[in-house]
């Protein structure tokens, strides 16, 4: 049974519009049942979301972060209607899809593997225990706990078990000032739209700050065994918030590297326990290797599948609804081409003007032009993911000529704002 069989559904859970778009048309009309939480249908006013997917039969409501309730639709599911996969449509889906997955008798990655990847504090011990390279770690629970960790020297504050860089901080010192106000930024930030009204339970982690190159490894995992991987190379802004820039895939990287960072995505499954699905480790490369930063265990963001399949000729996420499915898969092991991505930047204020869209969308090379703010619009300084003003894709034959390419576009887009504060 597998996701292209008429009579057979596959389960998201978590909405995710651009898995969605990226798949509608190439799997039976109505195939698709969405388990969203209640206040989060509300929020992001998902209820007539069905009519924008010839594919999206339903949206479900049921409270699946931190919580077990959504595994009471197992029964209800494959009653109405055989479920061929379950996909973890978000980050904080992860857990749920995995434990509704194992219920149903459906490959996944585990409901133990999906629990290591939602809580860094977890990661950060299991990782550790199989061998795979860490940073010096430890959680905290107040400033006391970040200043006694840092000892005065740089440090990186974090929440455990949140996404898109939300909360996170690079502090170059600390003293008891700079403590206090890392952990009220980090234990304070918010996500209104991505999480449900009820309390939560947060931790939060302080870190060794590293030194290297940044990195990611998009990788599909079959029954335990990596049937697909690439490196990204990563470009972060300066500063406290270490929120990405671009990205450039794959990594122009020598073999004995690329050998070095297969030897820990491996060591890593290995650590996890991860059976089948979808990785997206981060890495800092250090003298001393590669060092885990953190890995998520869903489809990555920042249109990371996007680059992936402009390289390498894939349709990732319908490849991984068909390893959920338990269906063969065939993946190219090179790349055909490159493929990079540069965020839009835009100072803080009011937005007045922007130009110069079509003429990078012109421009040799580039795949894709979007830039989501416009004139009225408050623009903030970048503390996560949220805040960025836009993208553009390219691609070329070679790492220097993609970079050279995508930098081309984001040099023509203008966005102009207006600080009233200024």
């Amino acid at each position: 049974m597998t996701v292209r069989d008429k009579d057979a559904q596959v389960v998201f859970v978590g909405y995710n519009a651009a898995y969605l778009r990226a798949i509608d048309g190439r799997v039976p009309g109505g195939s698709v049942v969405v388990i969203e939480e209640p206040d989060i249908i509300r929020k992001r006013e998902l209820r007539d979301a069905p009519a924008s997917f010839d594919c999206l039969d339903r949206i479900v409501p049921a409270s699946y972060q931190q919580s077990a309730e959504a595994l009471d639709l197992a029964a209800e599911l494959s009653a109405a209607r055989p479920v061929a996969a379950v996909v973890p449509g978000l980050e904080y889906a992860v857990p749920a899809a995995a434990a509704l997955a194992e219920k149903l008798g459906l490959p996944g990655a585990t409901e133990t593997a999906a629990q290591a990847l939602r809580d860094k504090v977890r990661l950060r011990e299991v990782a550790g225990a199989g061998g795979v390279r860490n940073p010096r770690w430890r959680e905290v629970h107040g400033p006391e706990d970040i200043l006694d960790f840092a000892g005065g020297g740089p440090v990186v504050v974090k929440p455990a078990n949140r996404q898109a860089s939300v909360g996170v901080q690079l502090l170059d010192s600390v003293d008891a000032t700079t403590a206090a106000q890392a952990w009220e930024r980090t234990s304070s930030a918010a996500e209104y739209e991505q999480v449900p009204d009820r309390p939560l339970d947060w931790r939060f982690l302080a870190e060794e700050r590293l030194e290297g190159a940044e990195y990611s490894i998009e990788a599909l995992v079959r029954e335990g065994e990596i049937v697909f991987e690439n490196i990204t190379a990563k470009t972060v802004i300066p500063g406290p918030y270490p929120v990405e820039l671009g990205h450039l895939l794959p990594a122009p990287l020598d073999e004995d590297t690329q050998a070095a960072f297969g030897s820990a995505l491996r060591a890593l499954v290995s650590a996890l326990g991860f059976r089948t699905g979808i990785l997206h480790a981060e890495w800092i490369l250090t003298e001393s290797g590669p060092t885990l930063v953190e890995c998520a265990g869903r489809c990555p963001g920042d249109y990371l599948i996007d680059l992936v399949d402009l390289a390498y000729d894939t349709t990732i996420r319908l490849t991984l609804i068909d390893l959920l499915a338990g269906r063969p898969v065939t993946l190219p092991a090179t790349a055909r081409r490159t493929s990079a991505i540069r965020f839009l930047a835009a100072g803080p204020g009011t937005v007045t003007e922007v130009s110069g869209e079509d003429t990078a969308k012109a421009l040799p090379g580039v795949r894709a032009v979007e830039v989501d703010v416009e004139a009225g619009q408050e623009v903030r300084p970048w503390a996560s993911s949220w805040d960025r003003a836009g993208h553009a894709i390219a691609t070329g034959p070679d790492a220097d000529t993609t970079l050279r390419r995508v930098l081309d576009a984001e040099a023509v887009i203008r966005i102009a704002t207006e600080d009233e504060h200024v």
